[in-house]
């Protein structure tokens, strides 16, 4: 079996050689351990290959000899992975598309930008700021991490207006079979997408239709349905003026009303809420400085950034701040551009709102050295019961209330929010490290019981959310087995 199986993988690499060049299919084993892991709880698993594409061509020629032989295949586009979705369950072939780097295309009337899944937030910010405008970033994401997977992963948008909170417009799509599907107004043409603007007076815009709403299917999907090797995401016009400023609070419970209030004036353009452990985690140095500005930064700090556009950008300024400080005076609370502890803390944060983290430890990790996620939606008026329960399971596990990291992230000027819990831990202490574990797992089971909508079913769980979920999970099922009846696109995520 054993020699059977090795001419069956000679055969399969000599057929990627025809569609790849040699120097770009790895087989080394010190290389493929680095991409059977990531930061997640998810065990390793070790790809038999990986592939380093440079087109859809090329992603398409992989997929018709996967299925040919059955190999299962895993997309990844980031140089980063955080929770599971590019780890090979059943090896196979790990096609890595993070070399495919094209900024294809910028519509400035439309406001879109056409991308492959390579290029990250760093290269496009930098490319959107000469001509005037910013991607559509999530808070601070890792310097590595791809815009197409950010997307696709449904990461919060720092701006929380309403026709920003879901940034793609159209997309092409590498189907599990290795047919190419364009969503939406991609598909009015058979052209060249970077051409089909002036070929089909098509403007790319348009996400839906006709038939299946694909672009909401595929995203979420942990790379289940289909490759994405081109997308048009949103972007935005950089503002003129801007200032930053802070609302500090003691507890969780007593800033609901003040954003609320804010959120449905539509004051502010970024906007989030951070306690002071993860606000310590970004300004911070090193694990020393964290602590110390733990010690001085409040609870919870709101953080409004005001901008004024492209038209009088200061009679905007002037009528937002006046509005900020009207709720502030009328909750009694303190609108700042300061903060304790912390020199030109306004300008530190502005830099930080549309570029991602510039250090090589990721802002996360810098307390501990590495750190687990908690992710959901939640309305704001349960956060703070949500994150009680969080600190009840944390007693129960002795961990320390104080190092868990809590960012809320409003969708939809806060109509929903977007809650995020960050354990920090030692992942050299292997004690820690299960105990943590452990912790991460008790509480989400205790989250989704009590009505936390984890929307980004990730490893352990998709077991906790398809499980509750029925004709869903069965719906998905029959999806797989359209789409992909050879079951080779990411085999054993999403229980499918």
């Amino acid at each position: 079996m054993a020699n059977e199986t090795a001419k069956t993988w000679d055969e399969i690499l000599k057929q990627l050689k025809k569609v790849v060049s040699e120097e770009r299919i790895i087989t080394e084993p010190a290389i493929l351990e680095g991409y059977s892991k990531d930061k997640s709880f998810v065990s390793p698993k070790m790809p038999d290959c990986v592939v380093k594409v440079k087109n859809t061509a090329e992603v398409q020629g992989v997929l018709r000899i996967a299925n040919q032989h059955l190999i299962p295949v895993v997309p990844r586009s980031s140089q980063c992975s955080f929770y599971g979705c590019g780890i090979p369950e059943e090896g196979g072939i790990i096609i890595d598309l993070s070399g495919m780097k094209g900024i294809l295309r910028v519509d400035q009337r439309n406001r879109w930008v056409l991308i492959q899944p390579g290029v990250t937030f760093g290269q496009l910010q930098e490319e959107m700021k000469k001509i005037g405008f910013q991607a559509l970033n999530p808070f601070l994401p890792h310097k590595d991490k791809s815009v197409i997977s950010s997307v696709l992963e449904k990461d919060p948008v720092a701006i929380p207006k309403i026709h920003f909170d879901e940034p793609v417009r159209t997309m092409e799509v590498i189907l599990p079979t290795g047919d190419l599907l364009r969503t939406g107004a991609m598909g009015m043409s058979l052209q060249d997408p970077v051409k089909t603007p002036e070929e089909s007076w098509s403007d790319l815009t348009a996400p839906g239709g006709p038939g299946l709403d694909w672009w909401r299917f595929l995203t979420g999907a942990s790379g289940t349905f289909g490759i994405i090797t081109l997308m048009n995401v949103k972007i935005a016009h950089l503002p003129k003026m801007e200032q930053v400023y802070f609302l500090p609070f003691q507890k969780l419970s007593e800033l609901v009303d003040p954003y609320y209030t804010m959120q449905r004036k539509e004051i502010g353009n970024e906007s989030l809420i951070l306690n002071q452990h993860n606000l310590a985690s970004i300004l911070g140095d090193d694990p020393d400085d964290i602590r110390r500005l733990k010690k001085v930064l409040p609870p919870f700090t709101v953080i409004v950034n005001i901008t004024g556009g492209q038209y009088f950008p200061e009679e905007k300024i002037g009528y937002e701040k006046e509005a900020l400080e009207e709720i502030a005076s009328r909750f009694l609370i303190e609108a700042s551009t300061s903060l304790k502890g912390v020199a030109e803390a306004d300008l530190k944060l502005k830099d930080m709102l549309r570029m991602p983290w510039p250090k090589e430890v990721y802002w996360k990790d810098q307390y501990k050295g590495s750190s687990a996620d908690i992710l959901f939606l939640a309305t704001l008026d349960r956060a703070d019961e949500l994150t009680s329960l969080l600190y009840r399971v944390a007693g129960e596990y002795e961990y320390p209330h104080s190092d868990i990291g809590i960012s809320i992230h409003p969708k939809q000027r806060a109509r929903i929010c977007h809650v995020e819990y960050t354990i920090p831990f030692n992942p050299q202490d292997d004690a820690e490290r299960e105990r943590v574990r452990e912790f991460y797992l008790t509480a989400s089971e205790a989250l989704i019981t009590k009505g936390a909508f984890f929307h980004r079913p990730y490893g352990p769980w998709a077991d906790m959310v398809f499980s509750r979920t029925g004709n869903v999970s069965t719906v998905m099922k029959k999806m797989k087995e359209i789409l992909d009846p050879n079951r080779v696109l990411n085999p054993g995520k999403l229980m499918l």
